[in-house]
């Protein structure tokens, strides 16, 4: 029983080191069209990116990685996606909130999604979990400078986390 409950924490601990797995790349788009199945239209000088079953969007400026769970801003804030199978959901974000221990600020905490920030300023970084069946999509967007928008920045990009829509990106359309 141990194992299984240490399992969630030991993946964590490894998704926010490393992220050197070979998957297929990010795929995105820029756009104004909506996103089949999902309530969300990204705007101009925005990019919608998908990996491993999970959806996000980023400035435009912003670097999609070649392996696909991490994109980089010109100033170094980037955010790392994958997804993990869980077996309860109050029990992961139990053990996700332990594991983290002080947490800065909890904006979420809900039955689909569980948002925090850890870290110190000019650093700060954004923990976020969103339910999907059986499975979270799991993100950890740091975020390097303050400037009057970098809130609403990192808002809208945590806002836009979640699992992506089956038939999504716009090329599998057809």
């Amino acid at each position: 029983m141990r194992s299984s409950a240490v399992a969630p924490v030991v993946g964590l601990a490894v998704f926010v080191s490393a992220l050197s797995s070979v998957q297929p790349a990010a795929k995105g788009f820029e756009s104004a069209a909506k996103v089949p199945d999902l309530d969300l239209t990204p705007t101009q000088g925005w990019q919608m990116l998908s990996y491993q079953g999970c959806r996000y969007a980023v400035p435009a400026s912003w670097h999609a990685a070649a392996e696909g769970g991490l994109a980089t801003a010109p100033d170094g804030s980037n955010i790392s996606i994958r997804i993990f199978r869980i077996s309860n959901w109050s029990s992961h974000k139990a053990q996700i909130k332990a594991a983290f221990g002080r947490v800065n600020m909890t904006h979420e905490d809900s039955d689909r999604r569980l948002w925090f920030e850890i870290g110190d300023k000019p650093r700060v970084q954004h923990y976020i979990d969103v339910l999907n069946g059986l499975s979270v999509c799991s993100a950890l967007l740091e975020v390097r400078t303050t400037t009057r928008d970098t809130d609403d920045t990192a808002k809208r990009i945590v806002e836009s986390v979640g699992p992506a829509a089956d038939k999504w990106p716009p090329d599998s359309l057809k």
